[in-house]
């Protein structure tokens, strides 16, 4: 299996895609019930992930316990981990 990269944020697409499925087939069942909303930094190569209230605190997680990796991120029970636009884009 090849892995491209992204030249823009150098992430490997195949990290996006195993971390999705990952979060899919062995956390979303898991974690959605009572964690729902918080974030969740996923190493799909190790199957290991780490949780936190904001973004930042769940990939400090990750880091410190393995900082040589790269994570997938997402937000619990949502589409995306943060959305673009809200109050502020309305304003005229």
């Amino acid at each position: 299996m090849s892995t491209s990269v992204n030249a823009d944020s150098a992430i490997p697409s195949s990290l996006v895609e195993d971390g999705q499925a990952f979060y899919e087939s062995r956390l979303k069942t898991e974690l959605e019930p009572n964690h729902s909303g918080e974030f969740v930094a996923i190493e799909p190569s190790a199957a290991r992930y780490f949780l936190g209230q904001t973004a930042t605190a769940a990939l400090m997680a990750a880091r410190n316990a393995m900082p040589e990796s790269q994570f997938y991120l997402t937000r619990i029970g949502r589409d995306a981990a943060h959305k673009i636009g809200g109050h502020g884009a309305r304003i005229r």
